[in-house]
C-alpha cells in the first residue's frame, strides 16, 4: 500500500504541529541501538530508521522469525510506546507510520493474540521479557496496552491503518477456516468470539483516530483506509474452494464504504459476525451461524471497543494484564454511536 493523497497529507500537518516522537528520540534509546545493531547509525534519517528496523525484525519468510528477531521486535514495539507515553503523545514521525504498521502486520500471529486480549501464554511471556518457541515457531508477546498505543501512533497514515487491518482480516479468515466443520459449542465459539476481539480493539484505534478531527479530515481518513483495504483484496474474489481465505478477505473488502464522519463503519464494527458469516457461506454445506454466536460476536467486538477506547483515553496507563475481555466503563461508546 503506498502512503500519499490529501487524506494522508492532513494526517501529517496536523501531527507536525502537535509535535509526534520524533526519530531522533527513538534513536536515543538503547533498545533500538541494540536491535539495529550493526546497522544503528546516529546520524540516520527516518526513512533509513524505518528500513533499519524491518530488517532487524523481519524475517526472509513473512510472519517466520528468529528469536534475535523476535527481540528486536519486541524492543521496538517497548521503545517506541515508552517514547509515546513520556512525551504524552498519541503519534510518531509520519517516515515511521508504515513500517511500524508493516511490522505489526509481520507479527500478525502474535499481534492479534496481544489485541485480542485472551490467551494466558501472552500474558505469562509478556512478564518473561523474552521471545519463546513451540510447535508453531518463535513467538513475542508486549502488553497490549504498549501495542494499541503503537497501533494508534501508525494509524494516523489510513494506509497504515489498513495495512494493519487487513493483516488481522487475512489471519481472522484463517482462524475460521481451521475450524473443524463438526465443531459446536464452545470449540466453535471461541475461535469466532476472539476474531471479534481483536477486530474491536482496531475498530477503537479508529475511533480514536478521528474523533477529535475536523469532519473533513475524518470523512478523508475513513475514505483513504477503505480505498486502501480494497486496493490490497484479491480481485476477482477467488472461489471459497480455490482460495478461502482470498474469498473471505476479499468478498468483505468488496462490500465497504465509508461512513459519516466520526463514525468507524460499520462494516468494521460488525467485521467479526460478517467473516463469520461470508465462512459459513463459503462452505457450502447447509451451515449456518446460530443467533447466539452472531450475537457473542457482536459483544465481544464491542465489550474490546470500550476496553481499548478506554486505554486510548489515558494519557500513560499502567500495564494492563492480558485476560478475558471485560465491558468498557459507563459512558464509553459503542461502535458507529461516536
Amino acid at each position: 500500500m503506498a502512503a500519499g493523497g490529501a487524506g494522508a497529507w492532513w494526517w501529517t500537518r496536523s501531527d507536525e504541529a502537535s509535535g509526534p516522537v520524533s526519530c531522533s528520540t527513538l534513536l536515543a534509546d538503547a533498545r533500538i541501538q541494540d536491535a539495529l545493531g550493526s546497522s544503528f547509525r546516529t546520524s540516520m534519517s527516518c526513512s533509513e530508521l524505518g528500513e533499519a528496523m524491518k530488517k532487524a525484525a523481519v524475517g526472509d519468510e513473512a510472519g517466520v522469525h528468529t528469536e534475535t528477531q523476535a527481540q528486536a521486535m519486541r524492543d521496538i514495539l517497548q521503545s517506541t510506546d515508552d517514547a509515546l507515553t513520556t512525551s504524552g503523545q498519541k503519534s510518531i514521525e509520519s517516515s515511521l507510520r508504515l513500517p511500524l504498521a508493516q511490522l505489526i502486520a509481520d507479527y500478525t500471529p502474535d499481534t492479534y493474540e496481544i489485541f485480542k486480549a485472551l490467551d494466558a501464554d501472552y500474558v505469562k511471556h509478556a512478564s518473561d521479557d523474552k521471545p519463546w518457541s513451540d510447535s508453531s515457531g518463535v513467538h513475542m508477546a508486549v502488553w497490549d496496552d504498549t501495542l494499541i498505543r503503537v497501533t494508534r501512533a501508525v494509524a494516523d497514515n489510513p494506509d497504515a491503518y489498513a495495512y494493519v487491518r487487513d493483516a488481522q482480516t487475512r489471519h481472522a479468515a484463517r482462524v475460521l477456516i481451521d475450524i473443524p466443520r463438526s465443531a459446536d459449542g464452545v470449540t466453535l465459539a471461541t475461535p469466532a468470539a476472539g476474531n471479534a476481539s481483536a477486530l474491536g480493539a482496531l475498530d477503537a484505534v479508529a475511533q480514536d483516530v478521528t474523533k477529535d478531527a475536523s469532519s473533513q479530515a475524518a470523512t478523508e481518513w475513513t475514505k483513504d483506509v477503505v480505498t486502501a483495504l480494497k486496493r490490497s483484496a484479491p480481485a476477482p474474489v477467488p472461489h471459497y474452494g480455490a482460495d478461502p481465505v482470498g474469498y473471505i478477505r476479499g468478498t468483505w473488502a468488496a462490500q465497504l464504504s465509508p461512513a459519516a464522519a466520526g463514525v468507524v463503519p460499520k462494516d468494521f464494527t460488525e467485521q467479526g459476525v460478517q467473516l463469520l458469516d461470508l465462512w459459513a457461506k463459503g462452505r457450502a454445506d447447509g451451515f449456518k451461524p446460530s443467533e447466539n454466536l452472531r450475537k457473542d460476536c457482536r459483544n465481544s467486538q464491542s465489550e474490546r471497543y470500550g476496553d481499548t477506547l478506554d486505554t486510548l483515553k489515558k494519557a500513560s496507563a499502567g500495564k494492563l494484564a492480558l485476560g478475558p475481555s471485560v465491558p468498557g466503563p459507563a459512558g464509553v461508546a459503542t461502535p458507529g454511536s461516536a
